[in-house]
């Protein structure tokens, strides 16, 4: 099975979109099709961003929705620990560089991301770094 970091900006966008590839990244994870890898850092700052109005407003139910995907990240995903020693500076913005740290420790075989500055890295500890199109090309193209 493949295994993804998932980003906040995709995670946030499958919330908020009933459609799209975003959307499409999470239902996979859900039906066990993507092992999804996390860590705390990145469920914080998505519990952040889940918590700004300009977010909140676009979502049914948005403490609901907060709190189930926290939730579920939390006992369903892989959580792995990240120590901020490891959090090396690569890309000049803290979380991206957490994220990445997150994708080398974990050694996973993608980050998933809208992120285009993490996009044009394109690869790094051995991961791919796709968009959830790409990812979502990828999981189809597998058998079964």
């Amino acid at each position: 099975m493949i295994q993804a970091v998932v980003d906040v900006n995709v995670l946030v966008s499958a919330l908020v979109g009933p459609l799209g590839f975003s959307r499409r990244t999470l239902v996979a994870w859900e039906q066990g099709r993507l092992d999804l890898v996390t860590a705390e850092g990145i469920i914080n700052e998505l519990d952040g961003k889940l918590q700004l109005p300009r977010i909140q407003k676009r979502l049914s139910d948005p403490d609901v929705n907060r709190q189930w995907i926290v939730q579920l990240l939390r006992t369903q995903a892989r959580l792995i620990l990240v120590p901020r020693h490891e959090c090396v500076p690569i890309t000049g913005d803290p979380d991206d560089d957490y994220v990445l740290a997150t994708t080398r420790l974990s050694q996973a075989e993608y980050l998933v991301t809208g992120d285009q500055e993490l996009l044009a890295i394109g690869e790094y500890a051995r991961a791919r770094i796709v968009s959830p199109r790409q990812l979502i090309a990828v999981l189809e193209s597998k058998p079964g």
